[in-house]
């Protein structure tokens, strides 16, 4: 799976793939829908699922669902045998209703032939508690779950890329705290402050301070 060229250096999706007139679609016995695997539809999310709770609980996949044409969203329903369920968005088009592992394995995604068409995109997102002051511990776990989780991709891993800290947005500036009471300015990277916990000068941080709570944390290259 290779990144869309236009992938930001502090956040990306990771894939962006069309629900509908894919080469992977099949026509359904009905003829008035198409079924897709949800495996195709959903990349990466069984090697999400598949490593341990506590290698995960710092970063989560989120999957939306954009349409190309219009302000309507495909209405799509996941197929497992005979059994049909309806995927429930929010309001940006986040998908609430994640497959589970048997969903992933031996289901399908069942898109009506006369939906609009649209794309299924996949955002990383570290899991940040937002506030003025973050633990440092907080932040290094997000960049400590993703490396391991790359580490177990084999192959996959190639076409990853190599995230090293979390940016912060909504905020022009920061200041690390260490745990001898010193502070030191935050580097800023495209006009985000940026945290990585792997780098020397880093080492013995024990929070994060901001002027203002920052709107979103983002994984950083």
């Amino acid at each position: 799976m290779t990144l869309p060229a236009n992938a930001s250096l502090l956040g990306f999706s990771l894939a962006a793939l069309s629900l509908v007139l894919t080469a992977q679609a099949q026509t359904a016995s009905s003829e008035s829908a198409r079924q897709i695997p949800v495996k195709k539809l959903f990349p990466y999310y069984d090697l999400y699922l598949g490593l341990p709770p506590q290698d995960r609980d710092g970063f989560y996949l989120e999957y939306l669902i954009k349409s190309s044409e219009t302000n309507l969203r495909p209405r799509m329903v996941y197929a497992l045998g005979a059994v049909r369920t309806p995927i429930q968005l929010d309001s940006k088009g986040k998908i609430l209703t994640m497959p589970d592992m048997t969903m992933l394995r031996q289901g399908k995604v069942e898109v009506p032939a006369s939906s609009p068409r649209g794309e299924i995109v996949l955002n990383l997102e570290p899991a940040v508690p937002l506030s003025r002051t973050i633990p440092a511990s907080a932040v290094s776990n997000s960049v400590t779950d993703y490396t391991k989780a790359i580490s177990r991709a084999g192959p996959l891993a190639l076409a990853i890329p190599k995230l090293t800290g979390i940016a912060f947005r909504g905020v022009s500036s920061g200041q690390v705290v260490f745990a001898d009471g010193r502070k030191a300015t935050l580097p800023v990277e495209r006009g985000f402050p940026v945290f990585r916990p792997g780098q020397s000068t880093m080492r013995g941080a024990v929070s994060l301070e901001f002027p203002t709570v920052p709107s979103q944390a983002q994984f950083a290259r």
